[in-house]
Parts: C-alpha cells; structure tokens; sequence
C-alpha cells in the first residue's frame, strides 16, 4: 500500500465481510461491524437493493463467491484456532497486519484475560482506531503498534510494546502475505521463530500461482490479481506448498495444518444454498513452534 492513504484491499475486505454478514443465510463469519468498518463508497454500494441482489446471485457466486469466502473463511479459521490456543493457556494474541479486522469490538472484552496487540501499517490503523472509538469503547486489554512491513522488523515493533517474551503467543498474519515480497514473509516467518516462545502459534493464509489453477479458479484468480492491481497493491506473493512447508521446518515451526480451498470448502462451505465456495488459489497455514 502506499504511505499517506488507508489500505484499498483492507477496505474492500472489510466490504465483503460486510455483505456476508448481512445478506448470506447462515454467514460463516459473524462480523456486525464490518460495514461501518470500511469505506464511504462501498458502504454506499452495500446499501444498494439492486447492486446487491446481482452481486449475491448464483453466476456470480461462481467468481466472487470465491473472493468472499476465502475472507470469511481465513478469519474464521484464525479465530477457531484462537479460541483452542487460550482453552489450551496461551495468553497473548497478536494480530499481525489486522487490516480493519474488528475482533477489538466483537471479542477482546469477552478474552479480557488475554493481551491482545494489532500492528498494521499507521495510516490504516490511525483511521481504524478513530473507526472503532465511533462504534464503541475499545477494551483495557488492547494495544495498537504500528509497522511498516517492508521497513521494520516485526520484533523491533513488538520491543515498544507489552509484549512478553517468555510467554507463548498466539499469533494471526492475514490478508497480508500476498501483498509481500517472498522474502518478507519468510523474513517475518524467521524473525517470529527466534523471538516467540516455544508453543506459540500461528496461522496465515497464503497464495498459490494463478498459472498451477485451471478453468474457472485460474479465470477468477486472474480477475481478482487484476482488481488488486487496480488498487495498486498488486499481488506478488505466492509460494509452493512443498517448498513453504519445508522453509517453516528448517526455521522451527510444525505444521499443525495446512488447508487447501477443497478442504476449507469441506469444513465451512458444505451444502450451502448460496454455492459460495473457496477458492483453489490460497492456503490456510496454521504452524506451532516446537
């Protein structure tokens, strides 16, 4: 994203969350603030009867339905995991590129126990922070950090926060690594490894070459790298999930699971009369430091 402005992809996610949540029978992600969270225009678009009824009809679902689940699914992945790792005692949840995810005004009061920080890019999170005050009263337990991910290294940001060191933490990366040059993310992925605690976790998701997908899932990815681009944050960032898994092995992590789109269709989007299903194009990553 570009310095000085919000981040357009963070919008347009928090756009799709908005119109899961209000318009899918049975969401599989439940985000009421979601619509508040993003833009003027697309809560203009979102507030329109006709947009809205071709947008969520069934030849559409077959493209964009890709798009929307693959946002609702990877948070509400995160937040399953999430809620094993504190049932299993970690205590620290960090929220790496919390875009305008708003897991501050739906769950943190609720972990009131649990130290919770979000670092994402200042100008996305001076604008959320003002975002979240309007809607309601951001908890005791709530931390902001800024960071600009291709500048700073993730520990020096977490270094000026409450963060504790020897305590295991859970940690959340989505929506993000697409948007990174390779090497950042396995940057950031090492930076993790050699700070955090043994038995902290993490779960990101990440893309897979328009180029390995056929028919319609390679015509869709196309179509949305193309929108990205449109909104000048291109995507640049894929791996292979062989090669992925063996870099997180050599830098200490196990794979707990890694989610392919059939399988995440599986687990979230079984028998849905709306059709939506994940796409093939990105991976849910969920990795533990052993």
């Amino acid at each position: 994203m570009k310095a000085g402005r919000v981040s357009r992809t963070a919008q347009a996610a928090a756009a799709i969350r908005a119109n899961h949540y209000l318009y899918a029978n049975d969401p599989v992600f439940v985000d009421p603030y979601a619509f508040h969270m993003t833009s003027a225009l697309w809560r203009k678009i979102l507030s329109s009867r006709k947009f809205i009824k071709a947008l969520n009809s069934s030849i559409p679902n077959q493209t964009f339905g890709l798009l929307t689940a693959q946002v609702v699914a990877r948070s509400r992945f995160a937040e399953d995991m999430l809620e094993q790792a504190i049932k299993n005692g970690l205590q620290q949840y960090i929220l790496v590129g919390a875009g305008l995810d708003s897991f501050v005004l739906r769950l943190a009061e609720k972990y009131h126990q649990i130290n919770f920080l979000e670092l994402d890019h200042p100008d996305t999170q001076t604008l959320k922070i003002k975002t979240l005050k309007q809607l309601g009263q951001i908890p005791s337990n709530v931390e902001f950090v800024s960071i600009d991910f291709e500048k700073e290294n993730l520990m020096t940001a977490l270094q000026r926060s409450t963060y504790q060191l020897e305590q295991p933490a859970f940690f959340s990366w989505l929506g993000t690594t697409h948007y990174l040059k390779p090497e950042t993310t396995i940057a950031t992925l090492k930076t993790i490894s050699n700070f955090a605690a043994k038995r902290s976790e993490l779960v990101l998701d990440y893309s897979i070459s328009y180029q390995n997908l056929r028919g319609i899932e390679r015509i869709g990815t196309f179509a949305v790298s193309k929108f990205t681009q449109y909104l000048s944050e291109p995507i640049i960032g894929s791996f292979n999930p062989t090669r992925l898994h063996h870099i997180v092995s050599t830098l200490g992590f196990s794979v707990v699971e890694d989610l392919s789109g059939h399988d995440i269709t599986k687990r979230y989007f079984t028998n849905r009369a709306d059709g939506i299903r994940h796409t093939q194009a990105t991976h849910l990553l969920h990795l533990k430091i052993t």
